[in-house]
């Protein structure tokens, strides 16, 4: 299933949502196609963050190789740990991606339910609120994924946050979803609390069954607890500071909080 757009009107030109997709896309095109890709760097290590915060100054690491007749072999590599690959990917992983088609999964993502945030919160605010959530989310993954080396990138993280907020916020709007098996092709509506509802539970039953899979639930789950818990702080004054999921219709059809 695939979102296509929302019902609810953000009201502003969303910058930031735009500015932050203009972003993630230039940093892919020269990560897929520059000399260097950035992955190695600025991918997100949980055991290197927490061998640094724990005194450790380097790791070692097997490197894959094949000698001259092609039979594959490894090697060993002394790596240093400093603050740079330590602690800057939880900031740069979040504008680093897998491949093209996880890419424009989060940007379209991002792009339908961003810019009702951004117009809730305000551009600079809501800048801020991503940010930090993505990397509440990232550090929620270093914690319950500790022993990994596995570099995690990926704006999903900073997404889930966005997402845990508009469940929240804007749970009866109505999100159009395009849907196929083979040739079997429609769009149809569903509200947003159930559709980001069943993409949270989703998140949750694979941890809970401990799924192996490519994807960082926990990046996900930590950022959609800590978008339902931020917004309302991050709300300024003057808008509606308690959102729709705690307003309750009357008899006479209208809302009252």
């Amino acid at each position: 299933m695939i979102p296509i757009r929302d019902s609810e009107p953000s009201g502003i030109t969303p910058y930031v949502t735009i500015g932050l997709i203009v972003i993630n896309t230039v940093i892919a095109l020269i990560q897929f196609f520059g000399p260097n890709p950035l992955i190695e760097e600025g991918g997100l290590r949980p055991a290197w963050f927490l061998g640094y915060l724990g005194g450790e100054t380097s790791v070692t690491v097997a490197i894959a190789d094949q000698d001259l007749y092609g039979a594959p072999t490894t090697s060993q590599k002394t790596i240093p740990l400093t603050i740079g690959n330590a602690f800057l990917p939880l900031l740069l992983s979040m504008f680093l991606h897998g491949g093209l088609m996880h890419l424009f999964g989060n940007m379209l993502f991002l792009w339908i339910f961003g810019d009702n945030i951004e117009g809730r919160l305000g551009h600079v605010r809501y800048l801020i609120f991503y940010l930090l959530g993505g990397v509440l989310a990232s550090l929620v993954h270093v914690v319950l994924e500790s022993g990994s080396a596995t570099p995690m990138v990926g704006a999903s993280g900073a997404i889930a946050v966005i997402l845990g907020s508009y469940w929240l916020c804007y749970p009866h709007s109505e999100v159009t979803i395009f849907f196929w098996i083979y040739i079997f092709i429609r769009t149809f509506q569903i509200r947003a609390s159930w559709f980001l509802g069943f993409w949270f539970a989703k998140d949750v039953f694979t941890a809970y069954i401990g799924l192996e899979t490519m994807v960082a639930v926990w990046a996900h789950i930590g950022g959609f607890v800590a978008g339902t818990c931020l917004v309302i702080p991050f709300t300024p004054r003057g808008h509606a500071q308690r959102p729709a999921r705690f307003r309750f219709a009357n008899r006479s059809g209208t809302t009252r909080d």
